[in-house]
């Protein structure tokens, strides 16, 4: 088969350099930097790559002069040696084989100025069609800059986040969940620099009509007054690393936030509103790290479920013990979210690097592998239905399941999708983050998907 190779013809803006900067180094035996002195990233989280494509390996925070060498196995993609800019930026375009193989290609990169060797994974994916679209009803509204996530309250309103960065602003609203209307907007708190604490996850206290929020980049946790959007409290900054979801059991007044990438999750009394204590997802120490991102509760069960982006496992906390217990899944690469069906325990994983749900039995064995289009990053149970919902960001689509993992739809979004909700009458909604490939507003909305039948 033959491998990924280099456009025959550079881009002008990419070889854009001096005969002298593309050597090498005097010496090649110059000592090697123990971390890759850059960023790298190989074609899109926006959209999929697919065999015969061309796409770009992107170089970022390079010192300037870095000359790099790129391999696909033994093949050396670049014939000489290409250098970053004065920014110490690269772009390497590459033409993908019309021939290749869907799925993750290791990719080498070699730097001299400094010395390093990295690998980089470029994914290759093929288009899911689109598939019983006539079953369901589609209501989108738009609701501002790069949409995140999306919480649903037992009395039918809707509260959505958005945030782009620590200056671009950040949201927080409340829609009416059968309409769609934004009925009000909360006024953020500031932080100890005087700047808005954006808001990222949101879940729902209906106990307590509170509205919990992870501050990502303030690394703490916000509650709002459900009714009013009045900031109850913030906890204090930096006390919780990297924030990303949050989920509320309200039978026993406890909300738990993922620390993302640490296996740690952070527990808070949502009747005190208290920092009360921690948990942890743990596995074998090294490599094999535990790297959360997405939770979801059994409270019946007392279990509290999660999932390892970096490394495949997916584990569950006995949450009156706090012992955890790991599974390594190695069909879910760059999981993401988890769903469980809480009438048979099953498990319901969604990755972007491997564009799949894994379904799982309540013991961790893989029961079902569903192929659902590039970059899966959500995935939600609908109680009403039975079904499973997921969301693909690259592809653009919402995957229907159903409880055995058979894809039975296949619904196209034209957006970038990010997070899905189910509310307890079986509407799914999904918030994507902006438009199509190219957005430059990025402008985020809100899709409410509703069977027909």
């Amino acid at each position: 088969m033959r491998r990924i190779s280099v456009w025959s013809v550079l881009l002008a803006s990419t070889i854009a350099m001096s005969t002298a900067t593309t050597a090498y180094a005097d010496s090649q035996w110059a000592a090697a930097t123990t971390t890759f002195p850059g960023n790298i990233r190989a074609g899109s989280r926006e959209v999929p790559v697919k065999p015969g494509d061309k796409t770009v390996v992107a170089i970022k925070n390079l010192q300037a002069g870095t000359t790099v060498t790129m391999l696909n196995g033994t093949e050396v993609l670049t014939p000489k040696p290409l250098t970053a800019d004065e920014k110490g930026n690269l772009n390497i375009p590459l033409t993908v084989p019309t021939d290749a193989a869907t799925g993750l290609h290791l990719l080498t990169v070699i730097t001299q100025n400094p010395a390093s060797v990295s690998q980089v994974m470029l994914k290759l994916s093929r288009i899911v069609p689109p598939k019983n679209t006539e079953a369901f009803r589609l209501q989108t509204t738009s609701v501002g800059e790069r949409a995140y996530q999306s919480a649903v309250s037992a009395d039918g309103k809707l509260f959505v986040t958005s945030a782009r960065g620590p200056k671009d602003g950040s949201r927080l609203m409340r829609l009416n969940a059968g309409t769609l209307a934004i009925e009000a907007e909360a006024t953020l708190p500031k932080d100890k620099k005087g700047e808005q604490i954006g808001v990222f996850g949101v879940g729902v206290d209906n106990a307590h009509n509170q509205v919990w929020t992870t501050n990502t980049l303030a690394e703490t946790v916000t509650v709002y007054d459900a009714k009013t959007l009045s900031v109850v409290k913030v906890f204090p900054e930096g006390s919780v690393s990297h924030p990303r979801d949050v989920v509320i059991d309200e039978a026993n007044n406890r909300a738990y936030v993922s620390a993302a990438l640490t296996g740690f999750v952070e527990v808070y009394d949502t009747k005190t509103l208290e920092h009360i204590g921690q948990l942890e997802f743990v596995v074998e120490r090294g490599k094999n790290l535990f790297n959360s991102t997405d939770l979801t509760l059994d409270s019946a069960g007392s279990k509290l479920y999660g999932v390892s982006r970096d490394t495949p496992w997916v584990g569950w906390i006995d949450l009156k013990t706090g012992k955890s217990t790991t599974v390594k899944v190695p069909q879910a690469q760059g999981a993401t979210d988890i769903a469980r069906d809480p009438q048979t325990g099953r498990l319901y994983v969604a990755s972007q690097e491997t564009n799949n749900v894994v379904v799982l039995d309540a013991g961790g064995k893989v029961l079902a592998d569903t192929y659902i289009g590039a970059g899966g990053v959500s995935v939600v149970w609908d109680p009403v239905t039975s079904q499973v919902f997921a969301a693909t960001r690259a592809g653009g689509t919402v995957a229907v399941l159903n409880k055995d993992g058979k894809l039975v739809a296949n619904i196209p979004m034209d957006e970038t999708p990010n997070h899905l909700t189910a509310a307890p009458d079986g509407t799914v909604y999904l918030v994507s983050m902006y438009g199509t490939s190219g957005d430059k507003a990025q402008t985020g909305s809100v899709t409410k998907i509703t069977p027909k039948n």
